[in-house]
């Protein structure tokens, strides 16, 4: 079984706090957007109160499959974009953003669409303008 959220990623959440505004949009999975929503007041593209997120099983599904199932680094950061995100989520674990469970494939997140900017097993990049 998979842990919704590591120990890297609550560490991780110490780098968020200092590094981002309050508010900022992060392209997450459910639990890594409640996670970051929760403990630091920043934002996930999906998690948190269901009943205000604008077309939510739109968003579910782009976040699910045109971002962590992307098929080309600028797919997702295309998506990142369309949905505000300013930094992107990438946790040492499997995420669900609402269909099903997906391995973090990094070799999305690469330059010139993302920048790494923080990494201890969880990554943190940056979504590139």
């Amino acid at each position: 079984m998979n842990p919704v959220i590591t120990q890297n990623e609550y560490a991780a959440l110490d780098w968020v706090r200092a590094n981002t505004r309050e508010r900022a949009v992060f392209a997450s999975g459910i639990f890594g957007g409640e996670t970051l929503m929760g403990n630091t007041l920043r934002e996930g593209t999906v998690g948190g109160d269901w009943a205000i997120i604008p077309e939510v099983v739109k968003r579910m599904h782009a976040i699910q499959y045109d971002f962590y199932g992307a098929s080309a680094p600028k797919q997702a950061h295309a998506t990142a974009v369309e949905y505000g995100a300013e930094f992107v989520w990438a946790p040492d674990r499997n995420v669900f953003a609402g269909y099903e469970w997906v391995e973090v494939n990094h070799s999305l997140f690469i330059e010139p669409y993302f920048t790494k900017v923080f990494d201890n097993g969880a990554i943190v990049y940056e979504v590139n303008s």
